[in-house]
């Protein structure tokens, strides 16, 4: 991916940010993961996905991709 810059904001439990680290592996990208305490959300959660504020979001160049559209 060269200089890409992709995040995966998630809870280790959830079952579609298992699809999403899942995913991810089987292609070879390369990631940051960053835990959420979904009792107390991040400010950059709630900033990637301010409608539903839910996990996974997948942060790629800047860019969210929220939820099933993962």
């Amino acid at each position: 991916m060269g200089d890409e810059n992709v995040v995966l904001l998630d809870f280790w439990p959830s079952p579609f940010g298992m699809i999403v680290r899942t995913a991810l592996a089987v292609k070879g990208i390369t990631y940051e993961y960053k835990q959420e305490d979904l009792s107390n959300k991040s400010d950059l959660l709630l900033k990637m996905n301010p409608i539903h504020k839910k996990i996974p979001v997948l942060i790629h160049n800047g860019k969210p991709v929220c939820e099933s559209l993962i």
